[in-house]
């Protein structure tokens, strides 16, 4: 009987055991925060870097009325922005919005402001009087409470419009619906598949047998 040929342990050039041919494996990096403090939404918003300049942006051919940074409803915007980009800083605003309020701000001016340092005291003051009366300014399907349990029609920002959306969530959850429910056991709520998304905690399903 043939005697059955020894396999290659790997010593050859061409073996698969060659240590050469083997690629260093990477730690894997675990999830664990324990003991590190997550910050809130609010939080990393509040201590978010304000943004930076382009680089086409020259600050020296500016005039003197230029002003490095506006504040426009509680909220820090930086000169060299549009009108349309600068508000939507401002918490509850968004671009179709701002757009908005950017032409019934010209409409009323008559002047074409192109960049929010140039703005003045009069100027931010009637940029504010549109931002509160919006209801008035534009069409009801732009507002984010156009139709309210209570029958109203209006435009909320920055802590109104926060507080107004956690008593929208508290009042599903004490009456249990399935959405409040969902809200507050931090689960989907638009049908989602939960198997392998939204896995937030970091807990291993199934573990291998070493």
């Amino acid at each position: 009987m043939a005697k059955a040929k020894k396999k290659d342990s790997g010593n050859s050039k061409g073996g698969k055991g060659n240590s050469k041919n083997k690629k260093p494996q990477k730690q894997q990096k675990g999830k664990e925060n324990f003991g590190v403090k997550v910050a809130t939404r609010t939080e990393r918003v509040a201590n978010q870097p304000t943004r930076k300049a382009p680089s086409h942006f020259d600050a020296s051919k500016e005039t003197k009325d230029f002003r490095h940074v506006v504040r426009i409803s509680g909220r820090d915007v930086p000169g060299f922005m549009s009108l349309k980009d600068g508000l939507v800083f401002v918490y509850g605003i968004g671009k179709r919005v701002s757009g908005a309020i950017e032409s019934v701000f010209f409409n009323k001016t008559d002047r074409y402001i192109k960049k929010v340092g140039y703005l003045n005291e009069k100027d931010i003051e009637m940029i504010e009087n549109i931002i509160s009366n919006l209801d008035k300014e534009i069409p009801t399907w732009l507002l984010n409470r156009s139709r309210t349990m209570d029958g109203q029609t209006k435009h909320l920002i920055m802590a109104d419009l926060r507080l107004e959306n956690r008593k929208d969530f508290q009042r599903l959850g004490k009456i249990k619906s399935y959405r409040g429910l969902r809200l507050q056991w931090g689960l989907t709520v638009r049908g989602q598949k939960t198997k392998s998304s939204f896995r937030k905690s970091g807990a291993v399903g199934v573990t291998k047998k070493k």
